[in-house]
């Protein structure tokens, strides 16, 4: 897959599947999802599902008339996994549970697990596990490229080794934490912004203001907030244990936020973070 084709076929949503690890859930929440036309699989190393994803997928694909080019499935390095020496055995294990392919694989943090986030070797390690991304990359077996939860310090540090740039960021985004920035330098250098947490962790699903906009349009306070990514030109990742849920959250498709919307989603932007901050890792 090119990034060229990455950019304009990817869907502008996908599915999380951050916390579950009961296979059973796993399975039901994909089955939901892939009968609505979601076409997106969010996963990681540290999830440890991927195995549950595969299997589920085996499974699914073929009852709803797919093959596994019709749906991206995007997983992300372990931090303990950073480094030439344990990148490269761990991407491994993900390109067989995905029958030798991924399409998009990211560094999921700029950090080292049990290494100080100031220690110098931090940087070496992440650079090393790019430099191995960059190789499965050239030689085919993984799609695209990118980083998780890194900053512009951390997106300027990259861009001095890297021989190709990273395809996907993929970050926390929501109207209280909106990266204007990050957002900005994605858009000019074609790099394709995910956003996780839409939901602020559940607690933008009471926020008065979107409330109100979603009594406006009839619509619920997720579907609110997945369309406000959309329409930032952000990939909305929302996730869900249940999958009554995913049905309701995914259900955007019908309305649009107007101007006035999405200026007053635009003012809850006040930089605060539900998940875990990058900022203190050099």
């Amino acid at each position: 897959m090119t990034t060229e084709h990455f950019l304009s076929s990817i869907p502008r949503i996908g599915i999380g599947t951050f916390q579950l690890k009961d296979e059973k859930v796993v399975h039901d929440v994909l089955h939901t999802a892939l009968s609505i036309g979601v076409r997106l699989i969010d996963t990681a190393q540290c999830y440890r599902n991927e195995e549950h994803i595969s299997r589920s997928l085996s499974e699914l694909l073929p009852k709803f008339s797919l093959s596994r080019s019709d749906v991206t499935v995007v997983s992300k390095l372990d931090p303990k996994n950073q480094g030439t020496e344990r990148a490269g055995d761990a991407i491994e294990r993900t390109l067989k549970c995905f029958g030798g392919y991924v399409d998009v694989m990211l560094i999921h943090w700029p950090g080292v697990s049990k290494m100080k986030s100031d220690d110098p070797l931090v940087k070496e390690r992440r650079k090393e596990s790019w430099k191995v991304l960059e190789e499965y990359k050239k030689i085919g077996k993984i799609g695209l490229i990118g980083v998780s939860n890194y900053t512009m310090n951390h997106l300027q540090d990259l861009t001095n080794y890297c021989s190709i740039k990273p395809n996907v960021l993929q970050n926390e985004f929501h109207p209280r934490y909106q990266e204007k920035d990050v957002l900005k330098y994605c858009q000019e250098n074609d790099i394709v912004f995910m956003g996780y947490s839409p939901f602020g962790q559940s607690n933008l699903l009471s926020d008065r203001t979107v409330i109100e906009i979603a009594e406006r349009h009839n619509v619920a306070p997720s579907n609110v907030l997945v369309q406000w990514c959309v329409q930032k030109g952000v990939v909305c990742i929302p996730r869900t244990s249940k999958p009554e849920r995913v049905r309701e959250n995914l259900d955007y498709s019908n309305f649009k936020l107007d101007n006035s919307d999405m200026q007053q989603m635009e003012l809850l932007n006040d930089g605060h973070k539900f998940c875990w901050d990058p900022n203190r890792v050099i």
